[in-house]
């Protein structure tokens, strides 16, 4: 039986091999500054408070570059793994130090540890425990950013309960950028739609109406807004097309309501609230939800070449993207009816 390390297992000496040679060159070069700064204090009697900020620029210049040389050395040991399994030559799971989390977590170690020997550094009293101190907030500030960010995000959501799983909802933020439509010529919030699948202290995971999943960090998700569509709730949907003119105006918005009525009556197993009701807790009076309207046909507007129709209707938030095909294959033979050969 052989003894074969699993190939997700930490390997010191592996990442040390993986390592540029400049590192070593940096921590010789930081050592000799030091010693140099301790030989220029004693000989030219610094001040202690610029003796401090030397060392401190020294050790924070050299500690920044070798913890980038370890980054890009995990770096490039996940990305070998992952090209391993996606060409399927061995089936493991990632380890953790492999993992975004683990590499993110041995980076805020990395930071911690350099703001700690900062701290020994300046000497470690009083005054260099506050220096040192207060460089770690900001080394942690700055490597901590979007995690912490996420991390109260999700306690956020945890907490105020913005949307459940198997909530259909719409994510709008300026970090995801939409193409607009050009037509129909409606304003809507560009954002990306689905139902909530996962909710989890870091993301939210999300099942698009196109199928796919769409994971958005909950830092996000805080700092953006939402729109919560319940399956039973009415939406109001705006259909506007033009008509080629010549066209008998009064014949075409006749049988375009009468298409309307007949695609946008409320089915039998649905409720029909009144408009003015509350929702049933009693919370959201000031604002109650839609109920159903009829249909209603408008004349948007008139040009030399075409007349715009625009048909408002109401529709169920789980029929609303099957309702806008099955009425535009209601009336196409309204709106371009075939020509007489």
């Amino acid at each position: 039986m052989t003894n074969e390390r699993t190939p997700g297992k930490w390997q010191v000496r592996r990442l040390l091999r993986a390592l540029p040679w400049t590192t070593v060159v940096w921590i010789v070069l930081a050592v000799g500054l030091l010693f140099g700064i301790d030989f220029a204090a004693h000989y030219y009697k610094l001040p202690p408070e610029e003796v401090s900020i030397l060392r401190i620029l020294v050790v924070a210049l050299a500690g920044l570059r070798v913890i980038h040389n370890i980054e890009g050395a995990l770096a490039r040991h996940r990305s070998h793994r992952l090209e391993q399994m996606a060409r399927n030559r061995q089936a493991y799971q990632l380890a953790w130090q492999d993992s975004v989390t683990g590499i993110y977590l041995i980076r805020l170690l990395l930071y911690a540890g350099l703001a700690l020997i900062v701290i020994v550094v300046v000497g470690g009293t009083f005054s260099g425990v506050l220096v040192g101190g207060t460089m770690l907030s900001v080394v942690l500030g700055v490597a901590g950013q979007s995690f912490f960010g996420n991390f109260f995000g999700g306690l956020a959501v945890a907490l105020f309960k913005p949307f459940d799983v198997g909530d259909h909802v719409q994510i709008v933020a300026w970090q995801f950028p939409m193409m607009p439509e050009t037509y129909p010529h409606q304003l809507r919030a560009q954002g990306y739609r689905g139902v909530v699948r996962d909710i989890n202290l870091f993301y939210s995971e999300l099942r698009l109406d196109d199928g796919q999943l769409f994971r958005v960090p909950n830092g996000v998700v805080i700092t953006g807004g939402l729109i919560r569509s319940l399956p039973n709730d009415w939406a109001r949907i705006v259909f506007r097309f033009d008509v080629a003119v010549p066209a008998h105006v009064g014949d075409t918005m006749g049988k375009l309501e009468e298409a309307a009525r007949r695609q946008f009556r409320p089915r039998p197993e649905e409720p029909v609230p009144p408009p003015d009701s509350p929702e049933a807790d009693g919370k959201h009076g000031a604002a109650p939800p839609f109920g159903w309207d009829p249909p209603v046909v408008l004349i948007a507007d008139i040009s030399l070449t075409a007349v715009s129709f625009e048909v408002r209707a109401s529709v169920p938030q789980r029929l609303r993207d099957h309702a806008k095909a099955d009425f535009f294959a209601d009336i196409l033979p309204i709106v371009y009816p075939a020509k007489p050969t």
